[in-house]
């Protein structure tokens, strides 16, 4: 179901993929993620432990705005980041989020942030599903 316009909501990809997040929001949380991973790695390159200034702030907005999403988004997000590290084959996309809501035990934003190569498993995730991330 197209419109004559793009539409960031519910995605659809070429082989029928609908997701319950828009590929618009996947997209901006892929960049966010690296801008603060980006931060970070300049934090980790110096001797000093402390994050170079703003980085705990990008993370805690990036958690926020995760928070702040409905659970189907959260699951859907989930699902993605397993899909772009082959935990599952974008056929399994039901079984995935059966297995996403049964685990959900953590907040979302904290299982997601703690996860190494979150943006790139997210970004794997979108185009395994035949979608394409959105330049932000």
């Amino acid at each position: 179901m197209t419109t004559g316009t793009h539409a960031p909501t519910p995605a659809d990809g070429e082989e029928g993929v609908s997701l319950n997040i828009s590929v618009a929001t996947v997209s901006y949380l892929i960049e966010r993620i690296h801008e603060a991973i980006g931060e970070l790695s300049i934090g980790i390159e110096g001797e000093d432990d402390t994050l170079p200034n703003g980085a705990d702030t990008e993370l805690s907005e990036i958690a926020e705005f995760i928070d702040n999403l409905n659970d189907d988004e959260k699951i859907d997000l989930v699902v993605l980041m397993w899909i772009g590290r082959g935990s599952f084959e974008p056929d399994e996309l039901e079984q995935a989020r059966l297995d996403a809501q049964r685990e959900a035990t953590h907040k979302t934003s904290e299982y997601l942030l703690s996860t190494p190569l979150v943006a790139d498993y997210l970004a794997d995730g979108l185009e395994a599903l035949g979608l394409t991330p959105e330049e932000a």
